[in-house]
């Protein structure tokens, strides 16, 4: 297995675990590290199209902008 495929492997499964009611934030990150974290991750889903985990990124965006854990948007 070549590092892009295992970065990707890696990549999905740690997006997909966010679809758990148990996932939560690392107790230290504020709400800049958070829109970095998720900026960064939902564009890397786009440029290597996954569908599934940009749509889990956006999900979570929303739940947390819902729960008044971030605020602002994550730059596409």
């Amino acid at each position: 297995m070549d590092l892009k495929e295992f970065t990707d492997k890696v990549f999905i499964g740690s997006v997909d675990i966010m679809k758990s009611d148990d996932w939560k934030w690392p107790a230290l990150w504020d709400t800049e590290r958070k829109i970095k974290f998720l900026t960064d991750s939902l564009n890397y889903a786009k440029e290597n199209e996954f569908w599934e985990q940009a749509a889990i990124i956006r999900d979570v965006t929303t739940k947390e902008k819902e729960a008044g854990t971030i605020s602002g948007s994550i730059e596409e």
